[in-house]
């Protein structure tokens, strides 16, 4: 992570920015969107208020730059990563090779998600909770999801979503996603 500090009259505006795509979270990708501004980066990205950062006189562009550059450094396609073994509250996570759906829960809950979601950004947390909760808890309990979306929330996306593209693609459902730009393919 990146600290960084900014200094004017009396105002002090200081924060993290993740320094490389390891470090950005789930939580912090799900929120970038194309046409995103600026501050809008900035606030996500540093956990700083944007109507904090709306209405400094600091410049604020240092920090806007250093955003920029650690971004553009994005593999060029997220959906060809290798997936790797994940840990969840202290839980190495074994999921399946073949998904069979022995659960009908999860996967009428991933379908529902898929149909809610604008941007599969936003279901990254939901679809790894829901495949991870039995590996967890012993079975299949969608009221003990949320605790599970929270630590999904602090993986790096370059480790969730691998395992996303995986269950997404038995679905038929996977959305190429960039930064930039995303289109669905099937």
């Amino acid at each position: 992570m990146k600290r960084f500090k900014i200094h004017y009259n009396d105002d002090i505006i200081g924060g993290q920015i993740p320094d490389s795509w390891e470090e950005l979270t789930v939580k912090q990708w799900a929120s970038l969107r194309p046409n995103v501004s600026d501050l809008e980066l900035l606030s996500v990205l540093s956990g700083i208020d944007l109507g904090y950062l709306e209405n400094t006189e600091a410049d604020l562009s240092p920090a806007i730059e250093h955003v920029y550059q650690s971004i553009k450094d994005m593999p060029e396609d997220l959906n060809h990563l290798a997936r790797k073994p994940l840990t969840i509250l202290g839980h190495q996570i074994k999921f399946p090779k073949d998904i069979n759906f022995a659960r009908y829960g999860q996967k009428a809950m991933v379908k529902n998600a898929i149909q809610g979601a604008e941007d599969m950004r936003e279901i990254v947390s939901d679809v790894i909770a829901i495949y991870a909760q039995p590996s967890i808890d012993g079975k299949f309990d969608s009221a003990k999801l949320e605790p599970i979306k929270k630590a999904v929330d602090s993986l790096p996306i370059i480790m969730a979503w691998p395992w996303v593209v995986f269950f997404l693609s038995k679905l038929n459902a996977l959305k190429m996603t960039y930064l930039s730009d995303w289109r669905q393919f099937q």
